[in-house]
């Protein structure tokens, strides 16, 4: 039994149930029993693919992303391998199309083996094990296994965006409650997996001793349930006569994202969360930048920021990229972004990138353009005390939020 196999997967698990043939007691001279199988086992072997970026963002992102990324940070996308795999192997009910029971198996990057029944029906699922922020939770009757992420204390940087004149998204907009970034996570569920108990089903081999083994070999597939989005801000006009107006970024913040996934059907949560990133790569000057759709040219600084999560809600977003489908906006995506001035002080913008992020539903590079000159001079004059700074205190649901000036 093959799993379906998606062209942009990285991980690769065979699964080989190895059953020994064992010879009945012979009754006469010319009479024996017929040959039944007594031992079987599921040896899981595991091969890393590269998760190819061009499938899941679409060729284009290399004309998309301006910043020079990959000379000082190495590669934008997924780690090469797992150091564990943990393999969850559920018994079916074939009448009642149920789970009905299930053991697990950690294994380490080559593999091991699992011991299965033959004339019985299977659910596997397999994804990275050792993940430090996911949270996982299986429902009592086995229907669901859903993966979330913790809440974070961050500063949520579109909440903050009050204060400036710069902001797209509307003041009356929800609150979001802000969790931590998903690790990088890849998995799969192999269905209704048969282990028979006809020889003819497997491949025949011979273990040390001379007797011989049957091999059921089943290919698994793994493709990420966590997508990666590089956030780009291009800042034009950033130079005046008192210098540099905007010198980088202390952290971005995304909104309209997914709070979590479930593995069995890789459906996205309806609930959105924000995430916040102060993992803010260091601004570079560009000549000639030309965005896409743009015919101008122009001088200008840039930096990125890269974001993991679980992706939009209420999709299966391998499902959608795979058959190039629309997907329908239950929450609208805003990114804030706190702006570092040349005067140490912060200003706060946000920007509606909705339409972008619909359009890369499995990560992408999302642009966004910032106009310097556009900054309030009042802003630029701010001489931030000594031994002061900003204090932004909320509770978990943010709906109590203390903002005040602290002065030391």
């Amino acid at each position: 039994m093959v799993a379906a196999v998606k062209f942009y997967a990285k991980l690769r698990f065979t699964a080989l149930i190895i059953i020994t043939m064992i010879m009945g007691a012979v009754l006469s001279g010319c009479e024996r029993k017929d040959l039944y199988l007594r031992v079987d086992q599921a040896e899981i072997n595991i091969a890393i693919y590269d998760i190819q970026l061009d499938l899941l963002w679409q060729p284009s992102w290399r004309l998309e992303l301006d910043y020079e990324w990959l000379a000082k940070y190495g590669p934008l996308g997924y780690p090469e391998k797992p150091e564990l795999v943990k393999g969850i192997i559920y018994d079916v009910d074939t009448i009642e199309h149920k789970r009905t029971s299930y053991f697990s198996s950690i294994f380490n990057s080559t593999g091991g083996r699992v011991s299965l029944k033959t004339r019985c029906t299977y659910n596997m699922m397999f994804y990275n094990f050792g993940t430090e922020w996911i949270l996982f939770q299986q429902s009592e009757d086995y229907e669901y296994y859903n993966a979330t992420t913790r809440t974070s204390s961050q500063t949520s940087w579109t909440r903050t965006a009050s204060e400036s004149e710069d902001s797209e998204m509307p003041e009356a907009h929800k609150s979001y409650i802000e969790v931590n970034q998903p690790d990088a996570i890849y998995g799969v569920l192999t269905d209704d997996l048969y282990v028979s108990d006809d020889p003819g089903e497997y491949e025949k081999e011979f273990n040390e001793d001379g007797r011989p083994v049957y091999i059921y070999k089943v290919d698994c597939v793994l493709d990420p349930y966590v997508f990666i989005y590089i956030f780009q801000f291009v800042v034009k006009n950033n130079v005046d006569e008192e210098g540099q107006i905007i010198t980088g970024a202390h952290g971005i913040t995304v909104t309209g994202l997914s709070q979590g996934v479930e593995m069995f059907s890789r459906k996205t949560f309806d609930n959105t969360i924000s995430i916040t990133t102060e993992d803010i790569k260091e601004m570079q000057h560009h000549k000639n930048i030309k965005l896409q759709g743009d015919s101008a040219a122009f001088d200008g600084d840039i930096f990125v920021a890269r974001m993991l999560t679980w992706g939009l809600p209420g999709i299966n977003p391998m499902e959608k990229t795979l058959n190039n489908e629309p997907v329908e906006v239950i929450d609208n995506n805003y990114v804030g972004v706190g702006l570092k001035l040349r005067n140490g002080y912060t200003y706060t913008i946000t920007r509606d990138i909705t339409e972008q992020m619909h359009k890369r539903p499995t990560g992408g590079i999302i642009t966004v353009v910032i106009d310097a000159g556009k900054v309030p001079e009042e802003y630029l004059e701010h001489k931030p005390e000594t031994g002061g700074g900003g204090f932004n205190a909320s509770v978990e649901d943010w709906e109590n939020e203390i903002e005040a000036e602290l002065v030391i």
